[in-house]
């Protein structure tokens, strides 16, 4: 096994995959028919249950393929069902049911008002949810009765997304989605985990915080969000924005992008000039990662449709060549696509396949169940669509794992075969997304071997990020899922409770002494700021009112905080 020590610097990489065959098959159910189905789900529990939200204001469960009689919720009396209204789309809590929270999205009766809600579970009962306990988050009318958007989705921090659409009609006529005080043509996000009203609060860090601009948004420049989800291994964040008469488009950003990004409505429609009066310069807008066209006249590769019907990137086990792609379809056209993410720059690369007539009929949403599997709706036939997908890979990464040593960090990788690779090539970066990396060495395979490792003599209190690709004789390249080193737990501020002076204190390393500390209240309002110079501890005033807080520093490590309950005389 021989390795050559390499001191490249690379932006961007391009690589090949085989190509899966994407099947859709029919769930046999027992049960009651299901009406209209707009939205499917596990809840994270284990129980192997799926979710269909109707969108006549009901929620069926399904367990082993059978349609349970009893709703797990019935609010039909309160939801509007004409034109694009209705119950549009549900979330479990992520730590349900510990936390035994379910958010949803419906239109309140007779009004085009959408309303983001919480309902509790039955304590005495898993599958029923109290309709007496709902309470109402947000509450935002729009413009016409349709582009009511619907989905939700918590992110990896624990936050919950939803899509607004621009309020309905076409063109944006209330010019909604460039406007920053306006909820409409928006993603926004919220903390939920808040025991009291209004029951969310303002993330510190979402973008128009302590400055013009709504406090719940996160991105702008949103047309119909129809459907919206993160990856659940690396929680880059998929929106798929229904268009106007010519273009529908996927955008995707990565994990732990920051919030105030422009996805362009109605300046753009996907990455084409729709209008400029008003609009800013085309630099400020996030590029969509594919679009296909209204008018597909052959010969029209990309494929076409009306109406996007945004999906999840596939992480299931028991089809491995769908593993990571992104699967989504048109509702009108009925075509298939999959993505596969072929360049880590900005904006992302992705390749992309066409599925034709996959024997599909109206999809309104793609689901996952807790075990990763995809699942696919039917809105017209109330039909369940299991997705599945059969072809070869080009290599089986068995496992890798990255660990800490006193001669630096020691990279461990295992492959089913070693057939066509040329060699490897270790890779490290500071990020999980790989937009910078350092290809650090070069590694030989050798015949009949399928462990590999490698002793990266970096060490960094701020932890590091590893892959392999394996560079194949025909030229493509096979990446590794990453691993990671954790960073030194010293090397973070350290939030803790005084009891004897009934306070909350900061202990700071030395490279965390030199910046600013800001504490919000749940209104996203500076409570407090305070200059760092050189201080390894920082004693937090009283807030003045109890209540949940949010601190946060800013200095040359970049951004540090973390929530507290604060009251005059204990801490939570």
């Amino acid at each position: 096994m021989r390795i050559l020590l390499l001191s490249i610097f690379s932006l961007l990489t391009v690589y090949s995959y085989s190509q899966p065959v994407l099947s859709f098959t029919v769930v046999p159910l027992t049960g009651p028919a299901l009406v209209n189905p707009v939205d499917i789900t596990g809840c994270g529990d284990g129980s192997g249950r799926l979710f269909v939200v109707e969108k006549r204001g009901t929620i069926r469960i399904i367990l082993n393929n059978a349609v349970q009689s009893a709703f797990f919720l019935d609010i039909r009396d309160s939801v509007e069902t004409g034109g694009e209204r209705g119950l549009l789309g549900i979330a479990f809590h992520p730590l349900y049911p510990d936390s035994p929270y379910v958010f949803v999205n419906y239109v309140k009766k007779n009004t085009i008002i959408t309303r983001i809600c919480r309902f509790k579970l039955n304590s005495n009962n898993s599958n029923d949810l109290l309709e007496t306990s709902q309470k109402i988050l947000i509450s935002q009318s729009g413009v016409q009765d349709n582009h009511k958007a619907g989905d939700l989705a918590f992110g990896p921090d624990g936050y919950l997304y939803f899509g607004m659409g621009d309020g309905g009609g076409g063109g944006d006529p209330g010019e909604n989605a460039q406007d920053i005080n306006s909820l409409l043509g928006k993603i926004l996000r919220l903390d939920i985990n808040v025991g009291v009203p209004p029951y969310f609060a303002y993330p510190p860090d979402n973008p128009y915080v302590g400055v013009a601009g709504d406090d719940a948004i996160w991105y702008i420049g949103m047309r119909n969000p129809w459907r919206i989800s993160f990856d659940r291994v690396t929680g880059d964040f998929y929106i798929g924005d229904v268009g106007q008469n010519l273009w529908e488009e996927v955008d995707m950003t990565y994990a732990g992008s920051p919030g105030g990004k422009n996805m362009g409505w109605d300046c753009r429609e996907g990455n084409h000039d729709y209008e400029s009066n008003g609009c800013p310069d085309s630099s400020a807008f996030t590029r969509a990662v594919f679009e296909y066209p209204h008018s597909c006249v052959p010969p029209c590769n990309t494929g076409g449709g009306n109406c996007m019907t945004g999906g999840f990137v596939y992480r299931g086990s028991m089809y491995p060549a769908l593993y990571g792609y992104y699967v989504f379809a048109d509702y009108g056209s009925n075509n298939v696509w999959t993505l596969k993410q072929t360049g880590f720059g900005d904006p992302p690369v992705f390749s992309w396949i066409l599925h034709n007539n996959p024997g599909i009929s109206g999809v309104a949403a793609f689901g996952e169940g807790d075990n990763g599997e995809l699942y696919a709706l039917g809105y017209s036939t109330g039909l369940v669509y299991a997705v599945s997908a059969s072809g070869s890979l080009d290599v089986n990464w068995t496992s890798i794992k990255a660990t800490p040593s006193t001669q630096g960090n020691k990279i461990e990788w295992a492959i089913g075969d070693i057939f066509g690779i040329n060699h490897f090539e270790i890779q490290r970066s500071v990020l999980a997304d790989f937009l910078q990396f350092s290809n650090i060495a070069e590694l030989l395979p050798d015949a009949g071997h399928i462990y590999y490792h490698y002793n990266d003599p970096f060490q960094s209190s701020s932890g590091a990020y590893y892959r392999v690709a394996a560079h194949m004789n025909d030229g493509s390249i096979e990446y590794s899922p990453f691993a990671r080193i954790l960073p030194d737990p010293v090397s973070k501020p350290l939030l803790t409770f005084d009891i004897i002076n009934n306070n909350w204190r900061i202990s700071l390393p030395e490279n965390w002494q030199h910046g600013e500390i800001n504490l919000y209240d749940v209104q996203g309002r500076i409570v407090y700021n305070k200059k760092l110079s050189k201080e390894p501890l920082v004693d937090l005033p009283s807030p003045g009112a109890p209540g949940c807080y949010f601190v946060v520093i800013r200095g040359n490590e970049g951004k540090w905080s973390e929530r507290f309950v604060w009251s005059p005389r204990s801490a939570n």
